[in-house]
């Protein structure tokens, strides 16, 4: 249907920097080796705030996945909590840079669950841990629409926040 297809040509970027700087393609999952996809593991580890606990109650994955619940009711206040403030300005400027400006980490937040269910889209992802230490962890994710990429986190208060050094992978 061209208005389907016209409207998730429109909303594209503001649904990559949604999905984590760009986490777009046509993936359908990890690596077939095991190996961290390239450039992965050489990203910077951000630098945990001050609060950080390095002992988060939370798997990254359970942190990951409560971030993309809360980001698809909307619940802003949680799913910007589990945001660096680094990956927030990092999906604004990237949205600013397409023409698409907005106002913070809440309104970007509520501004994507409604396309994002006005698409239809669901919270669904395949997630693979490639690494897990005491101050990071790195995911690979595979949303049900075949975008993809990795998640980089690090811990803060019990659980982990997503980074901006989350990327596109494929």
């Amino acid at each position: 249907m061209t208005t389907s297809h016209s409207l998730r040509r429109a909303i594209r970027p503001l649904l990559a920097a949604t999905l984590l700087a760009g986490l777009l393609a046509g993936c359908a999952s990890g690596p077939a080796d095991g190996a961290a996809p390239t450039g992965a593991a050489s990203a910077p580890a951000s630098s945990a705030p001050a609060s950080a606990s390095p002992t988060a109650t939370e798997t990254p994955e359970q942190s990951f996945r409560t971030w993309l619940a809360a980001s698809r009711e909307p619940d802003v206040e949680l799913a910007c909590s589990y945001l660096s403030e680094e990956l927030v300005a990092k999906m604004l400027a990237e949205l600013a840079a397409g023409g698409v400006s907005l106002g913070g980490c809440a309104e970007l937040i509520a501004t994507t669950a409604q396309l994002y269910a006005a698409l239809g889209a669901t919270a669904d992802a395949e997630v693979e841990t490639i690494e897990e230490a005491a101050g990071r962890a790195e995911l690979f994710v595979t949303y049900g629409s075949g975008d993809c990429g990795t998640v980089a986190l690090v811990p803060e208060g019990g659980r982990w926040i997503l980074t901006e050094h989350s990327q596109e992978v494929c």
